[in-house]
């Protein structure tokens, strides 16, 4: 088994869920691989790091899209282990991480290399909110705080602006660890998208709640 590592909260808790299999980190080229790799080092000091591979040219937007980035993740995996893990979640709202493309990336790479390739997630019964519920219960917070899901261009692994330091925010204050969030524009955004119905029920009534809470008393 290789876990494909991020410095983010869920490859970090699925390191611990899955009894600290090797992990790796390729290392794109992007404008926040570095602060990546600063966070990595420090919290999984024996993690690979890969360079074979840069896009740091396809990322597009704010959030920091990288077209079929899971796959390209996924295929240079194969070369580490036929058994992926990518840390995707019950509430992922991404193309290409979720279970029935996962299933996919398996069936095509199993069918190129003549082998049995997984490429899995032990995460897809789970929400971000269920995961570190349940890393909690096993440990403190404070290795929570370090990891880094932002990809802005600001020097820290939280900035509290972008949506993913958004996501962040929710998945932790829903667990009772409270973090400030700078752009209510962005919640408001969030919020709107929630009350539509846009993610899977649990996201959207922990969007709406915990943004209007913020909103009235913050």
């Amino acid at each position: 088994m290789i876990l494909l590592f991020s410095g983010g909260i869920d490859s970090y808790v699925a390191w611990h869920y899955l009894n600290k299999p090797p992990t790796v980190y390729f290392d794109l080229g992007t404008p926040y691989s570095q602060k990546e790799i600063n966070v990595i080092q420090k919290l999984i000091p024996n993690t690979i790091i890969d360079t074979s591979l840069n896009l740091g040219d396809r990322q597009i937007g704010e959030k920091a899209y990288v077209p079929f980035r899971n796959l390209y993740l996924a295929m240079l995996a194969v070369k580490y282990s036929d058994v992926i893990v990518i840390a995707g979640l019950k509430d992922d709202d991404v193309s290409d991480k979720n279970e029935k493309i996962f299933i996919k990336f398996s069936e095509l790479l199993s069918e190129m290399e003549n082998r049995a390739i997984i490429v899995i997630s032990p995460f897809w019964n789970m929400t971000k909110e269920e995961v570190i519920k349940w890393y909690l219960a096993f440990h403190t917070s404070e290795n929570l705080h370090k990891t880094i899901s932002c990809y802005s261009n600001e020097p820290t692994n939280y900035c509290g602006k972008c949506p993913s330091c958004f996501r962040k925010w929710c998945a932790l204050r829903s667990n009772g660890i409270k973090l400030s969030f700078f752009n209510q524009s962005l919640m408001k955004e969030y919020l709107i998208k929630a009350e539509a119905g846009h993610y899977i029920p649990e996201r959207n009534n922990q969007i709406i709640k915990l943004v209007k809470e913020y909103l009235l008393c913050e």
